[in-house]
């Protein structure tokens, strides 16, 4: 073990419990809500005008999809409960072939019920907080109280002069600070988490036993997680082009509010970016370990969890996102939609997705094989 590593304050069995504990109580919440959309289908966030499930693709009636997607909910709550309660309680606790269901159930959630929108949602999420993300860090870094109280008050007034004053920021937070705090919001909120956390307990199975597969995947994980990594490039290279005379995908200048499309466009450009940096992460040495500037835990050992987690999680949301912007741009009566086929292109998250999850098996196995 490392010396300098972060101080450990549970065991892996514990943290993987906890986890099974997230998930069927996760599972319960799931299955219950669902039975009530069931019976009174009014007070489903289903409702296809307001909040289209992927598994609405699969049917021509609005009534029909909205049921499907409540009887999905069911069908994955209740294989959820059942899993997570054997895994708890059982004689053999988590098995292989549990944490293949478990795969399954954390798939079916993301691909069935999340798609695009839940991508939407964490995308600008991360998009409008990545100011106050950055923030953190700065302050962080700082290595005496009095520069982390002064940079917390620079970053806090500049802040605050670009929010509260005459500028499209302004409106933009207003109207995500609405959006986040209604049902359209909360619900796929709530489906990537379950979905998130019942990917990663069967996960948990890939980094103990990784098999030839896993061996393939930790010898080309440096390739993997560079091709992941350009999946960013496409939407960054377009919403970099509105700087030039020449705009890609969309022309701020032709919307009914130039300053507002434009200002959008370059806060969702950086989460994009940031997203295909945190993926280089995985094989750059800042990934594994604090850089010794970084304050006081510079030089420390990066927990294998804080990246694995999220990035496994991410990968899930990716995933079913590009499956979603698939099956939209086939749906079109008369043959591929090319605008939604183009969409699909500029965000790869079908190949990004997929990739991100191998690059992040490959960034587990070879943490493991560092601490051996």
């Amino acid at each position: 073990m490392n010396a300098t590593a972060l101080p450990r304050t549970s065991t892996p069995e514990s943290r993987v419990r906890a986890l099974h504990w997230l998930g069927t109580a996760l599972g319960v919440l799931m299955l219950s809500a669902s039975l009530v959309w069931l019976v009174a289908p009014e007070l489903s966030p289903y409702a296809a005008r307001l909040n289209p499930a992927p598994i609405h693709h699969l049917f021509n009636s609005t009534a029909l999809g909205q049921m499907a997607a409540a009887a999905l909910q069911a069908c994955v709550g209740a294989m959820a409960s059942a899993v997570g309660l054997s895994a708890l309680f059982g004689r053999h606790g988590m098995t292989p072939l549990l944490s293949g269901v478990a795969i399954a159930i954390g798939m079916a959630c993301a691909v069935g019920l999340t798609g695009l929108r839940g991508l939407a949602i964490a995308g600008y999420t991360l998009a409008y907080l990545l100011p106050l993300i950055l923030l953190a860090l700065a302050v962080f870094a700082m290595r005496t109280p009095a520069m982390r109280v002064f940079a917390t008050l620079a970053g806090l007034s500049v802040m605050g002069v670009l929010l509260l004053g005459p500028t499209p920021l302004r409106s933009l937070y207003f109207d995500f600070a609405v959006d986040l705090l209604t049902v359209r919001s909360v619900t796929p909120l709530v489906l990537m988490l379950f979905a998130g956390i019942w990917f990663l307990v069967g996960a948990s199975f890939l980094y103990r036993t990784p098999g030839a597969a896993g061996v393939f995947v930790l010898r080309h994980r440096v390739a993997i997680t560079v091709i992941a990594a350009c999946c960013a490039l496409p939407y960054v290279i377009a919403r970099l082009s509105w700087l030039t005379p020449w705009p890609l995908f969309g022309n701020p200048h032709e919307s009914d509010d130039p300053s507002l499309t434009f200002a959008n466009g370059l806060i969702l450009g950086s989460a994009m970016l940031a997203g295909g940096v945190l993926t280089l992460g995985l094989i750059l040495p800042w990934g594994s370990r604090v850089p010794r500037w970084f304050g006081r835990v510079g030089g420390r050992a990066i927990p294998t969890g804080v990246a694995v987690v999220p990035a496994l999680t991410v990968a899930v949301l990716f995933t079913a996102a590009g499956l979603d912007s698939l099956l939209l741009a086939g749906e079109s009566p008369t043959g591929i939609a090319i605008p939604l086929l183009t969409t699909a292109l500029v965000f790869p998250f079908w190949l990004w997705g997929p990739l991100l999850a191998l690059a992040t098996w490959g960034y587990a196995l070879h943490r493991r094989a560092e601490n051996v």
